[in-house]
């Protein structure tokens, strides 16, 4: 990114400019989006030395508390636990769960840990004098008194009984049951009716004595409750037997008042008998429903007095057909003499007479059939009438036989009902009695416990193997926190990141030459081809690229706090620009920090060299207080004697044509400043230079300090060349996996003598 920022600042045409400024923008996008796990890394390996120490550290302790630990063993029997189907005619349907269903398995798991079964182990085997459980007594009077004095403090809390002697009883046994139950372990084996009873000691005999003696208890505590429930299902059948008793009988005796009241003998074979009643007659009424219709219509039909001929009786009656016979024979005749004789004659007469006749016999024998139909008509309505009634008179009776069958059927129910509930009452009573004498279990040891021959815990390796990868974890995250936690910047890679700043370049830390402050300030020309000259190039290779063209070149040098190696900057910055071709113009160097000057001593000046103070207050002429440097394009203009007022004179109108004066002669101009928080003589001198060089010591200097000195600065319009990174340890950069600076290593490497005495 500095390489980008630096390309950015050069003059370039306008569409090169947008595309490189777009360029900027989608890197910066992406660097701000992005996990810097590059960053991550070079804490981890800054810290890696101290994360192993701390790893290794943490597990030899471990391994020596581990190893001094006393071996714990495990002895483990397996139960076998039964399902068995419930016998609906046992006595264990009274008082025993049903054992067939899942939660009986999972409740027996639970009843062996339950501490009513522990308190009986502990007692059966007297665990409460044993070494492992035995409460340790205070060793001193002082222990003893502390105890005595902790003891007493509950009786000074008012509203309490003093029962302190009880209370600690029962303390004890109960922490007693804790410290066994925490040594028990019981697992069920999945899908099976197995139960695996464990137990941690530290002795392997009396791990096994407790398993053992634990499945004998809780067995035997299985057939103690099961025959204490049989006992008591005895004694409650045995009270409920009498009253049962009783009930039977009253039962019967209300059965048999019921018969003798209503007179009932064989109620089945009435109500039989009415049944098949009914049954006839209800076939009966059909076909004499059917007569009495067919009468009723052949009858509707005389009452109307239409079609009587078509009746079929009269149809099927040979006496009326030949009656019609005879008086269709005489009208034909009549027929025939009254064409022949005409009306009067004798024949005629008499034929007419005869025909009277014939039709007189005819409609006496209408009148006898149309009555017999009437009268078989009334006969079939009575008929019908009778077998109805017949009907509802069964019906009523087998209403009456029903209700009295009803209420003998429940009375006869409540007999049997009695009798069965009795009759199962004695057969459970005699099985109870049985059952009492006699009694089985369903859980069983398959396998008992034996001597265990190896400890289960601890388990030293992995411990040790854990703890240093637990360490090692721990150590990383520590790391990240302090990383979090750091205040300072240590690398150019933080000037960006927690800055977001452009950074200049660094300058290595020099130990052997620390005490030498004026080898320091000349070290550019003295050992021209050393990485701190190196260093120096670079960052004036970036200022000079950011000036190209520029009519203002005023720069001005500055920090948080003095002792940050901005003068020892300004020095060399201002040797190696002066190394460059400026058009036959020189450089020059201002010390502008009039209250601490040192660039006179350390150019080696006359002690009295006139300077700044001289040319500002004295009016002393500006070439007599410009000093060349032997050998360089280069001038110094010294601070000179400490005036009374620095702010004054740098605020005057004097310094800022003093400024441009300057400006005319030389190409480029350096300005040592005063550190930005010391004292505020760098906000006035911002207003006159082109841009600011800000310093900053790697390791020591707060980002807070630099940001509220970068914003101090920004406040007085003062842009910003970039930051340099001063006195940088390049040899923990490179510990710390700050590959990007590896050009340092290859300066180095490359003129061999020159940078062993400037590596530390």
């Amino acid at each position: 990114m500095n390489d980008l920022k630096l390309k950015a600042a050069r003059p370039v045409m306008p569409e090169q400019a947008l595309r490189m400024e777009r360029f900027l923008q989608d890197e910066a996008y992406l660097e701000e989006d992005s996990i810097d796990l590059r960053h991550y890394w070079r804490v981890v390996r800054q810290y890696q030395w101290r994360i192993l120490l701390l790893a290794l550290v943490v597990t030899v302790l471990a391994g020596l508390f581990v190893f001094t630990m006393k071996p714990v063993y495990r002895s483990t029997s397996t139960l076998l636990v039964e399902i068995k189907q419930a016998n609906l005619l046992s006595i264990e349907d009274v008082y025993s769960m049903d054992t067939s269903r899942a939660d009986y398995f999972l409740t027996q798991s639970e009843i062996i840990k339950s501490p009513d079964l522990a308190r009986k182990v502990i007692q059966r085997m007297n665990l409460a004098t044993h070494p492992e459980f035995e409460e340790k007594k205070p060793t001193s009077e002082s222990q003893q008194f502390w105890r005595e004095w902790l003891a007493m403090l509950p009786a000074l809390a008012p509203g309490k009984p003093e029962n302190t002697e009880a209370d600690g009883a029962t303390k004890a046994e109960e922490r007693l049951v804790a410290a066994f139950l925490g040594r028990l372990t019981v697992t069920p084996r999945p899908k099976t009716q197995l139960v695996d009873v464990s137990f941690d000691a530290k002795d392997p005999k009396l791990a096994r004595d407790v398993v053992n003696t634990l499945d004998e208890t809780f067995i035997e505590s299985g057939l103690e409750a099961r025959m204490d429930a049989t006992r008591k299902a005895a004694e409650w059948l045995s009270d409920r037997l009498q009253a049962l008793k009783n009930k039977l009988a009253d039962s019967e005796n209300r059965l048999q008042s019921y018969l003798a009241k209503e007179h009932l003998i064989d109620l089945e074979g009435v109500l039989t008998l009415s049944a098949k009643e009914i049954e006839k007659n209800t076939e009966t009424l059909a076909s004499v429903r059917q007569a009495r219709i067919e009468a009723e219509s052949t009858y509707n039909k005389i009452k109307a007095g239409n079609q009587i001929d078509q009746i079929s009786d009269i149809l099927r009656d040979p006496v009326i057909q030949d009656l019609k016979h005879k008086e269709a024979e005489l009208a034909s005749k009549e027929s025939d003499f009254a064409e022949r004789y005409g009306p009067e004659h004798p024949a005629m007469v008499a034929t007419r007479s005869e025909h009277a006749a014939i039709r007189e016999l005819l409609e006496k024998q209408l009148a006898s059939i149309l009555s017999s139909i009437k009268s078989r008509y009334e006969i079939s309505r009575a008929n019908e009438q009778a077998i109805l009634s017949s009907i509802e008179n069964n019906k009523a009776q087998v209403q009456k036989i029903g209700s009295k069958q009803g209420r003998l059927s429940e009375l006869q129910r409540e007999v049997d009902s009695n009798k069965k509930l009795y009759e199962t009452f004695i057969d459970r009573f005699k099985e109870a009695n049985e059952a009492a004498e006699l009694g089985g279990s369903n859980i069983r040891v398959i396998d008992k416990a034996s001597i265990p021959l190896d400890p289960v815990k601890p388990k030293k390796k992995l411990i040790v193997v854990s703890t240093f990868v637990g360490m090692i974890f721990l150590g990383v995250l520590i790391a990240f926190l302090l990383d979090y936690l750091d205040s300072t910047l240590r690398s150019p890679d933080d000037i960006e990141r927690k800055l977001d700043q452009p950074f200049l370049g660094a300058i290595p830390l020099l130990d052997k030459l620390r005490n030498q402050p004026d080898a320091l300030g000349q070290l550019v020309t003295n050992e021209p081809r050393g990485v701190f000259a190196e260093a120096v190039r670079t960052i004036r290779t970036g200022l000079v690229l950011s000036a190209l063209d520029s009519p203002h070149n005023i720069w001005m040098i500055t920090s948080s706090f003095m002792g940050e190696g901005k003068t020892t900057l300004a020095m060399n910055l201002a040797q190696s620009l002066a190394q460059l071709d400026n058009g036959g113009k020189r450089v020059l160097l201002i010390e502008a920090d009039l209250r601490r000057p040192q660039l006179a001593k350390r150019f080696q000046l006359p002690p009295r060299a006139a300077g700044l103070t001289h040319a500002l207050a004295l009016h002393t002429k500006l070439d007599e207080c410009l000093h060349a440097v032997s050998g360089l394009a280069l001038d110094v203009l010294p601070a000179g004697m400490p005036p009374p007022n620095p702010l004054e004179l740098l605020a005057s109108r004097a310094f800022a044509e003093l400024l441009e004066e300057l400006e005319k002669r030389y190409s480029l101009i350096l300005i040592d400043s005063p550190p930005v928080h010391a004292v505020s003589d760098a906000q006035w001198l911002a207003l006159h230079v082109r841009s600011v060089i800000y310093t900053v010591r790697a390791d020591s200097t707060s980002i807070k300090a630099v940001k509220d000195g970068l914003r101090t600065l920004e406040r007085f319009g003062a842009p910003l060349a970039g930051v340099v990174l001063a006195q940088m340890d390049v040899e923990k950069s490179k510990r710390y996996g700050h590959g990007e600076y590896s050009g340092y290593y290859y300066y180095q490497t490359a003129y061999g003598a020159d940078d062993e005495t400037s590596s530390s």
